[in-house]
């Protein structure tokens, strides 16, 4: 076989497992959405796809692997346009404000997805003992939210000791105690309203 047509091949093969992994995933999203995370089973979700479960392992580890994928996605969309369109038109902000418009931001989206999935995310993140970095690190737009962080070390308007790094961290750490107590309430309040107060302070301890 001359490298060409080997070639074609192995590209063929990717595009067609892209394509399998994109309809199990599209399938899974909308069983779950329409009929609940406990009453879908993978068996379902193969059966839906005409696939065979040793396919479906190809692409993904289990249920929970397509719930964490779903809400990274949704979550990655969200700050896209709602974090991105801030920059977009503020940029001239300090960046002071730009990370304080990043943690509301990302503060609304448990009220726009609701709490059964956000709780569901939680429960599974944490079954999983994951040692993978947070979710809200793969948000689409984190390079825009490191560098309101970056710029604001250059201008010293963030702690020297602090590198860019610890504060990355310490505010997915806060967002995601958030979230945590949000869900232990039963949703009772307005996250973003109930926080704002909570996230200037946390963001004078930056400073």
């Amino acid at each position: 076989m001359r490298g060409s047509e080997m070639k074609e091949q192995q590209t063929s093969r990717y595009l067609k497992g892209k394509a399998t992994k994109k309809k199990i995933f599209a399938v899974a999203k909308e069983l779950i959405l329409t009929k609940g995370y406990n009453k879908v089973t993978v068996d379902e979700i193969c059966e839906t796809c005409s696939l065979s479960k040793g396919a479906f392992y190809i692409h993904y580890k289990s249920k929970e692997d397509i719930v964490k994928k779903l809400y990274r996605d949704d979550f990655s969309e969200y700050m896209e346009e709602n974090f991105g369109k801030y920059i977009h038109e503020h940029q001239d902000a300090s960046p002071v404000d730009k990370v304080k418009s990043f943690m509301m931001v990302a503060l609304e989206f448990p009220l726009i997805v609701g709490k059964e999935m956000t709780k569901l995310n939680l429960i599974v993140n944490l079954s999983l003992k994951s040692t993978e970095p947070s979710f809200f690190a793969d948000c689409i737009e984190q390079e825009l939210f490191v560098q309101a962080i970056s710029d604001g070390r250059s201008q010293s308007l963030f702690r020297n000791e602090l590198s860019v790094e610890e504060i990355v961290n310490y505010v997915y750490s806060f967002l995601s105690g958030a979230f945590v107590t949000w869900c232990l309430s039963d949703s009772t309040y307005d996250i973003s309203k109930a926080s704002e107060k909570f996230v200037d302070s946390f963001i004078k301890g930056l400073q």
